[in-house]
């Protein structure tokens, strides 16, 4: 008789630290595959691998007898939306099965006479929705006529408008006339119009003493200017733009009490974060203070 062959037991490891070479085959191996291997419960893995975000490799979902007939049916982009595949995968499967493109049938509909009075009127695109037929229809049927493309005619300035673009800015001026603000400043170009310069108010002393201590958008609304003259004037000044505490470049003082506090009592004082003050401490390779954890276990 032929001996019975010993099976292996997997000793149960539920809620044991995962190792790193468990953590590798996670997304690779099958959930129910890799709890059986490492002896957890499958709950326990799939926890796992949705706290690290890895998602399990699914395979392409099979064409189905519905989907092969409406090949070459209509568009590839538009099947693709229908079918909620990609356009390279419609146009790929259509090639596997020799199917050919879809092409559109003519249009056998007569032109009428009043639709060929529209063409070059109105754009094509909204001329084929009004008519119910295609933008290309349409483009052919206008350059066999002749016709040249739609055209928007802009509306030319009135002497009343033009005092309304010298006496109003080219917001208002815009507002009041329906057009654009760039076609105001053009407008002011072409009749060599400037616009007077606005009186710019003074800095006092107080004011300049508050640059740099805040956001210039801060700044800017308490002193009732703009954000692009607060600027202006520090930089013009040369003052260096508001850093929060907690950020900058490190100084002696605040490097000589790495290690000699904890990192959070470090971070606390200097108001830096707890991650700033370890990577700093970390880069001058000074040693973590333990006293805190003793006294705590004190």
């Amino acid at each position: 008789m032929m001996p019975a062959i010993k099976r292996q037991k997997i000793r149960k490891r539920r809620g044991a630290r995962w190792s790193i070479a468990e953590l590798k085959q996670l997304g690779k191996t099958p959930d129910s595959v890799l709890a059986r291997r490492t002896g957890r419960t499958i709950r326990e893995v799939v926890a796992m691998r949705e706290h690290r975000r890895i998602r399990l490799p699914t395979p392409p979902r099979r064409w189905t007898a519905r989907e092969i007939k409406l090949l070459g049916t209509m568009n590839d982009a538009e099947l693709g939306r229908r079918l909620r595949r990609a356009k390279q995968t419609i146009r790929k499967q259509r090639i596997a099965f020799k199917i050919p493109p879809f092409k559109p049938p003519a249009e056998s509909r007569p032109w009428t006479r009043a639709e060929i009075r529209l063409l070059g009127k109105i754009r094509d695109g909204e001329l084929a929705r009004r008519l119910d037929r295609s933008k290309t229809a349409v483009g052919i049927k206008r350059r066999k006529l002749g016709l040249p493309v739609f055209a928007r005619v802009y509306r030319l300035y009135t002497p009343r408008e033009d005092a309304v673009v010298r006496k109003y800015s080219c917001a208002e001026a815009a507002r009041r006339l329906n057009r654009s603000v760039g076609s105001i400043a053009a407008r002011r170009q072409q009749i060599g119009f400037r616009a007077r310069r606005v009186f710019q108010r003074r800095w006092t002393p107080k004011e300049l003493s508050l640059l740099g201590t805040m956001p210039d958008k801060v700044l800017a609304k308490q002193l009732k200017r703009t954000w692009h003259s607060v600027w202006q004037r520090r930089y013009g000044l040369g003052i260096s733009r508001y850093r929060r505490p907690g950020y900058g470049l490190w100084t002696a003082e605040e490097d000589a009490l790495l290690g000699k506090f904890s990192d959070v009592q470090v971070a606390r004082r200097l108001g830096r974060t707890i991650r700033a003050v370890g990577k700093r401490r970390r880069e001058l390779g000074i040693i973590a203070c333990r006293y805190a954890r003793r006294q705590g276990k004190r």
